[in-house]
């Protein structure tokens, strides 16, 4: 039994090797890899063609630049093994992911296999991902279980090919969730399901230094792109509700919610990043979500974001900077880069309440912001209030974090601010 791992690779010379050099050294020898190169401008063509020499069950394909679900699509039409997985060519396989897959597969007799999901970063391996743990102790797994919905990610699955083929599932164009919209695709096929803790794919999460971007995640494509994706999954989740004869209104609560945990934790928190129009577009898409949601996925969702508002988003930055929920008060003078830093808070509604002595030096486009004030005597409005002498240079989670925590002393230290983020990672 071989399994084929299909790999869409755009610009992807700085990981492809370490994904590729992953393959190699798996337990199980029955694979083949079908690197899809969507018009690269680098040397990924070059790599993938020269491990293609150095060993024969790697294929490299080229394509003119269509995006990734349209990479994934052609390696799944040319994949000859009875299985297929997918690893983005920047992710990675621990050593027995492969024969883990398969022997689960082959004992189970299931259609999907769902593994472990390990993120790593700086070449660090970090957490398991929760949703998928659970997932992966699993004997049997149910087409509607809930938990489904939040593993969307692509690369710790394996798939039967001829369930694909059968039921023509493929990738849609939708460019953002679209993982989400195949993989629920194949569930809603009625598959058969099981999960194996014996496979770990690590997925990498990017830094800033790698070339990760906010600004080109939060924009106008993508927003219209996840409505598409989740809108998918609602219409077909409803559809297989119905050829099951089944009624089950939390299981289409929970999709909803999830398109709005979505919005709130990938673009609203984002919104210093974001264009007007963007932001404009965002703050509609949640009011216009939101009324469809029950009480308790409100509660539930506002829970999980109490320092955001989300019952009434701001559409403008202005906005934002009218509503803060936090207030950042600095005294002593504060370097560039510290101020600079606050943009890329994952709390969006926050204001920079800076002393004369504090604001000294700092370059002009900071206090174009509407959010950044200069007083001799700051008043903060927001309901939480970090009062500190130097300004240290934030992590991007510090203010979503101090939001959740108690009353904080006023003239606190950077010590205890560092403190607070080192309880941060810890949590």
């Amino acid at each position: 039994m071989t399994v084929s791992v299909i790999i869409p690779a755009y610009n992807s010379a700085a990981f492809l090797p370490q994904t590729l050099d992953s393959l190699l050294a798996q337990k199980l020898q029955a694979w083949e890899a079908v690197v899809v190169d969507d018009g690269s401008t680098d040397s990924t063509r070059e790599l993938a063609e020269a491990y293609c020499e150095k060993d024969s069950r790697i294929r490299c394909i080229t394509q003119k630049n269509a995006g990734v679900s349209a990479a994934r699509n052609r390696g799944l039409e040319e994949a000859t093994g009875d299985y297929v997985a997918f690893l983005d060519a920047d992710d990675l396989y621990e050593p027995d992911a492969l024969r883990a897959f398969v022997e689960t597969a082959e004992h189970s007799g299931a259609d999907i296999i769902l593994g472990r999901l390990r993120f790593f970063e700086n070449g660090k391996k970090g957490a398991f991902h929760a949703a998928a743990d659970t997932l992966a102790a699993c004997d049997t797994v149910k087409t509607f279980d809930k938990r489904l919905l939040w593993n969307f990610l692509v690369c710790n699955k394996c798939y039967r090919r001829s369930l694909l083929n059968e039921h023509a599932v493929r990738f849609p164009a939708s460019g953002f969730s679209e993982e989400g919209a195949f993989f629920m695709d194949a569930v809603y096929t009625g598959a058969r399901m099981a999960g194996t803790m014996g496979s770990v794919a690590l997925y990498r999460r990017h830094t800033a230094a790698e070339g990760a971007s906010v600004s080109q995640t939060a924009n106008e494509k993508n927003l219209q792109s996840l409505a598409v994706s989740m809108t998918h999954i609602y219409d077909a989740a409803q559809k297989a509700l119905q050829n099951a004869e089944k009624q089950d209104e939390d299981y289409l609560q929970e999709i909803l919610y999830k398109h709005l945990h979505i919005l709130a934790s990938q673009f609203y928190r984002a919104l210093w990043h974001m264009t007007a129009d963007a932001a404009a577009l965002c703050a509609e898409q949640i009011r216009t979500l939101l009324p469809g949601l029950d009480n308790a996925h409100v509660a539930l969702l506002c829970g999980q974001h109490p320092d955001l508002n989300l019952t009434a988003p701001c559409a403008t930055k202005a906005e934002a900077a009218a509503h803060p929920t936090v207030s950042v008060v600095v005294s002593r003078r504060c370097s560039p880069q510290a101020a600079a830093a606050l943009v890329d808070q994952t709390c969006p509604l926050f204001e920079l309440l800076l002393t004369p002595r504090a604001a000294k030096g700092l370059p002009a486009l900071l206090f174009s912001m509407p959010n950044v004030h200069v007083a001799e005597t700051p008043s903060p409005a927001g309901s939480k209030v970090l009062r500190l002498g130097k300004l240290p240079v934030l992590d991007p989670g510090t203010l979503q974090t101090l939001f959740r925590t108690g009353p904080l002393p006023a003239g606190l230290a950077v010590r205890a601010v560092n403190r607070l983020l080192k309880w941060r990672h810890r949590t």
